[in-house]
């Protein structure tokens, strides 16, 4: 029974963490990348769901140990977001092939115009080719 506990508040912290990652991008995201969801009220649907996903799991583990939902907790908000956070960026973006003309200028190529914050609408833009000197 217990065991089914952290089974459950692991899932459960695992979407919460790709919840948190989708309304991170939706909150940043120029409004031409910026999934429909963010533009109706229903947004805060989802910031709600995975605050709420976030405290069921939290229960559910310390419903096991304290410890346990300590070590969820920081799982959470330190190795979560460095793995499923630019997963679901890259899932969001339009492909390599609609960006490729105005990406290719900036320097950036199909391996990494992902990582950059060219996306982000306050992202400051480069103008002209990046240089090599």
């Amino acid at each position: 029974m217990v065991a089914a506990f952290a089974l459950l508040g692991l899932v459960s912290l695992l979407f919460a963490s790709i919840l948190e990652a989708y309304c991170e991008f939706g909150r940043q995201a120029r409004p031409e990348f910026r999934p429909g969801i963010f533009a109706t009220k229903r947004s805060y649907l989802l910031e709600a769901g995975w605050v709420i996903l976030l405290l069921v799991g939290g229960v559910l583990l310390f419903i096991m140990d304290w410890w346990v939902s300590v070590i969820g907790l920081v799982a959470f908000w330190l190795l979560l977001p460095i793995s499923v956070g630019p997963r679901v960026r890259r899932r969001l973006l339009p492909s390599w092939d609609e960006l490729k003309r105005e990406l290719e200028r900036e320097g950036y190529n199909e391996r990494n115009y992902w990582r950059g914050s060219w996306w982000r609408a306050d992202a400051k833009r480069r103008t002209g080719p990046k240089s090599n000197s």
